[in-house]
């Protein structure tokens, strides 16, 4: 199949695919960002509402073992919440920032400043009361921080610093997202593949199959229509035009042959006038001029005077009888009902060289067996008008009638060195050209109108030898 070209707008079975991938895709984003900022959402909420209790439990414990004293009970304590999801410090902070107990020993005895509690120590010397916020950290990480105040008697007040970290929550919640995502889009991409495929194969390639069909036969290129397999409404479709062709073909042929009837109708009236002319109205005339010679003579002996007016009665019957030879000889012609299309043509030729003074050729490189006798009729009335086309449009100097059997199809050729016909006349064509054109197609053929390789007109008929 011949590539489809590239059209604006493309075919539906193009666009249609492209604008539900586009829609799809641009769905699928934003359930996207839907999703993930409903997951980030979640995350914050579960991780803060984790936080808060945690922090009011470790406030207590805190408070306990402060009040007694008991740092390294604390940092047990605090040791044990360090395994706790999203937990990544729990500490103890004093009044100057140091860390006095933690979930991790290698933060006790810094400052807040120098562990990932920097940024909960910041806030909680800004405010006196419970912290509890989400933030960013410099490299990027995302944090929810916590800070609890913790009021001893007579001590100065310290904090419990939760540091919570949902880096990790945060990027298999775009993981996730993105795998929905790319799962989404894949099944609309397919989706719309098999959409595509459907209206391509389905129904495009099979309805450009129908038009190439019809194209085909309304060219004249084929004679019926193909069938276009299925059981939808694309093969109902063909099968209505195959319908169409085979009544179409029909009426053609009945056609043809109604017009083949008349054309052999036409000729055999033709050449019963031209015999009637000839055997009846020319016999006559024969007679009455072989009467007007003998009264010529008579005259000629005994009145003299009158002889005269004999013979111009004599010559106007002479002329009067070679105009109605010259009419039956054209309504039929002898030499094709006696003795074939070559001879015909060649008399044609010898009585247009004769009549013209153009020189008028025929050429046979063998001897046609093979033609009935209605197309030698209709080839012969072919080469007869465009002999007289050429002798009143092509200002030529030659004229050549060519028959020779090619192949499996007999040719016929009239050609001329003149001047051609112009474009607008061999655009629109004459009466007589058309019926040319017509007398071959009645015969099964086609005739063609070009020029030869050294100028003016050629007119080519190209009959089967089966027709």
């Amino acid at each position: 199949m011949a590539p489809t070209p590239v059209t604006f707008p493309p075919p539906l079975r193009f666009l249609i695919p492209a604008l539900l991938l586009a829609l799809g895709l641009v769905a699928a984003w934003l359930d996207y960002e839907l999703d993930l900022a409903n997951d980030l959402e979640r995350i914050a909420t579960d991780v803060t509402t984790q936080a808060e209790a945690t922090g009011t439990r470790l406030t207590k414990v805190t408070w306990q073992h402060l009040e007694k004293g008991e740092i390294r009970a604390l940092n047990d304590s605090l040791s044990d919440w360090k395994h706790e999801p999203w937990l990544r410090m729990a500490a103890v902070v004093d009044d100057q920032g140091k860390v006095v107990a933690s979930s991790s020993s290698q933060w006790v005895g810094r400052t807040a400043e120098a562990t990932p509690a920097a940024t909960a120590w910041k806030r909680a010397k800004q405010n006196s009361g419970k912290i509890m916020e989400s933030a960013t950290l410099e490299d990027g990480d995302f944090i929810v921080l916590a800070a609890f105040p913790i009021e001893l008697a007579g001590q100065t007040r310290q904090w419990l610093l939760l540091v919570y970290d949902r880096a990790h929550a945060v990027a298999s919640a775009h993981q996730d997202a993105r795998q929905r995502i790319a799962w989404t889009a894949s099944v609309i991409a397919f989706m719309c593949l098999c959409l595509w495929a459907t209206l391509h194969f389905g129904i495009a390639a099979r309805l450009e199959r129908l038009a190439r069909s019809v194209r085909d036969f309304g060219e004249g290129r084929t004679i019926s229509i193909e069938a276009v397999k299925g059981g939808d409404e694309v093969h109902e479709l063909s099968q209505a035009f195959r319908k169409m062709t085979r009544q179409l073909a029909d009426r053609e042929r009945e056609r043809t042959e109604l017009e083949r009837a008349v054309i052999d109708s036409a000729e055999n009236e033709r050449r019963r006038i031209g015999h009637e002319l000839h055997d009846g109205i020319g016999q006559q005339l024969t007679a009455v001029l072989m009467s007007i010679n003998g009264l010529q003579d008579e005259l000629q002996a005994k009145a003299p005077a009158y002889a005269e007016h004999a013979e111009h009665a004599g010559q106007s019957l002479r002329e009067a009888l070679a105009e109605v030879r010259a009419l039956s000889h054209g309504l039929a012609p002898v030499p094709l009902w006696d003795q074939g299309l070559e001879h015909a043509l060649q008399a044609l030729a010898d009585l247009t060289t004769r009549s013209s003074g153009m020189r008028c050729v025929f050429e046979c490189p063998a001897p046609i067996t093979e033609m009935s006798e209605s197309t030698a009729c209709n080839l012969y009335r072919i080469a007869q008008e465009a002999v007289n086309n050429a002798l009143k449009h092509a200002d030529a100097g030659e004229i050549r009638i060519g028959l020779e059997q090619r192949q499996q199809c007999l040719v016929l050729e009239i050609d001329d060195d003149g001047c051609g016909l112009p474009e607008e006349q061999a655009a629109r064509g004459g009466i007589g050209f058309r019926i040319m054109q017509h007398r071959a197609e009645v015969m099964g053929g086609r005739m063609e109108r070009g020029a030869p390789p050294a100028g003016g007109t050629r007119i080519a008929v190209h009959i089967p030898i089966s027709s």
